[in-house]
């Protein structure tokens, strides 16, 4: 397969580690709000909030929610499980403050951004809040990357839908399909949107997960490394 022409990278779990910034953010807004995270608490905690927020996030990508709605509710959902005496009206908003200026980047993404950055198109699309991915792009230092930006909450559109993808394509001149590679690490919408959109697709797999037999997966890294020979070709 020849080279890709232009790479739309996803941000959480791919470049950027989502659980190292929830790790950190869950426990530092409850700890704001005097919730006790000793011990072990911490870890419990994290387990039951995304253990609750998975399928919202599935809800999302079906277009059956809103962010707004999804942040909401979970942590309605999680005040609710864990009993823990804060209000989650409160919480809600806090959780993204401190979101945005958690975490790090995933092992290899600046080294894979500064090997394809000049060299091909690249450009970034994510399902989030401007409100923390905005930040965390300032905080890794990663908007100069990218010819075009696309939060989902910016466009009210969501991956997999072709929407969001539209908006994408618009923003970098509307670009052949075909040269296009899409690189994430979910399935149902970074994997779904790109087949879904007509691009070639790249599953950043770490955990070496099983290939399912849908959607359409045209390339799978377990490391970043790998990313650039394949658009390289």
């Amino acid at each position: 397969m020849g080279r890709y022409d232009v790479v739309l990278f996803d941000l959480d779990n791919t470049l950027s580690d989502m659980t190292w910034s929830q790790r950190e953010a869950l426990p530092a807004v409850l700890t704001e709000f005097d919730v006790d995270c000793s011990g072990g608490a911490a870890g419990r905690f994290l387990a039951t909030f995304t253990r609750l927020a998975a399928p919202l996030w599935d809800q999302l990508e079906r277009g059956e929610l809103g962010l707004d709605q999804l942040n909401d509710e979970r942590f309605r959902l999680f005040v609710d499980q864990t009993g823990i005496d804060a209000d989650p009206v409160l919480l809600a908003p806090a959780y993204l403050r401190w979101l945005g200026t958690s975490g790090g980047l995933v092992d290899g993404a600046r080294e894979l951004l500064d090997d394809l950055h000049g060299d091909v198109r690249l450009g970034l699309i994510t399902n989030g809040y401007s409100e923390v991915q905005r930040p965390r792009l300032l905080k890794f230092d990663l908007e100069k990357y990218f010819e075009a930006v696309v939060v989902s909450s910016e466009i009210g559109h969501a991956k997999p839908h072709t929407d969001f993808f539209a908006v994408a394509f618009e923003r970098l001149g509307d670009p052949d399909p075909a040269s296009v590679l899409v690189v994430g690490d979910s399935l149902s919408s970074d994997i779904a949107g790109g087949v879904n959109a007509g691009t070639a697709t790249c599953w950043y797999n770490p955990t070496s997960a099983p290939r399912p037999a849908a959607p359409r997966i045209d390339h799978i890294v377990n490391d970043l490394a790998a990313v650039a020979p394949i658009v390289r070709g």
